[in-house]
């Protein structure tokens, strides 16, 4: 069984507050402006292994995937990640630079798991899904040759990263635009509705007061009538 098997997968939530999202955050951060190298914890059972490819997984946006180029003990996890509560025994995964940036309609495609929550490692993809697995080995083929044995992970990374940053900020913060722009149109349809209801009250109110009108004058037009017989 050869390193492209398996993918370790998390994903990155959409919600500025969120620990995926503050840690990615703060990944694209040390890359770029301190120059160090990318890393992430592993998951849970710590199955993740040198060599294998890993993947950040942002829902119906995009993938990223990078290699495993070392696994660190959780001795080496940054203080940064004391907030992630029950995860303090969990390996630290040493990144390569992305390798490849893989569209929503592409990881479709190649029946890519679509993962919400939770880092994990998949099981033998060359078996369960083997398109993906020949994606994957594609990016063997025409990015991980570039990187020699000399090359440490930080000079290995693609110079798109300094947009990257300000694009996944902006693809998260448009998202979250999205959602109140419709949650403001929720409100105000609820808020035409309550209009609405309360307008047909006040009619019906007025209506009921024009037939109570209307009953009265017939009540004394029927008095008229029988006084003139």
């Amino acid at each position: 069984m050869n390193s492209f098997c398996h993918l370790t997968i998390t994903p990155i939530s959409r919600n500025p507050k969120s620990n995926s999202f503050i840690d990615y955050k703060e990944q694209l951060k040390r890359v770029n402006k301190l120059e160090l190298i990318w890393c992430w914890d592993d998951s849970r059972f710590n199955k993740a292994k040198k060599g294998e490819l890993f993947a950040f997984y942002f829902h119906e946006i995009r993938v990223i995937i990078h290699k495993i180029v070392d696994v660190k003990p959780p001795s080496d996890r940054l203080p940064s990640w004391s907030k992630n509560v029950g995860q303090g025994d969990r390996n630290v995964l040493e990144l390569s630079g992305p390798l490849k940036d893989i569209s929503w309609s592409e990881w479709q495609f190649v029946n890519g798991p679509e993962s919400k929550m939770g880092t994990y490692t998949t099981n033998d993809l060359s078996i369960e899904r083997p398109n993906l697995y020949q994606l994957l080995l594609s990016i063997d083929e025409n990015n991980l040759c570039n990187l020699s044995t000399n090359d440490s992970p930080k000079n290995s990374i693609n110079s798109s990263l300094e947009v990257e940053e300000e694009t996944s900020e902006d693809e998260f913060n448009e998202e979250r635009i999205n959602e109140e722009k419709l949650q403001l149109l929720k409100r105000l349809k609820e808020i035409e509705i309550m209009e609405q209801n309360n307008y047909l009250k006040i009619k019906r109110k007025e209506y009921i007061e024009k037939i109570k009108e209307i009953r009265e004058e017939i009540l004394s037009i029927d008095k008229l009538l029988e006084n003139s017989i």
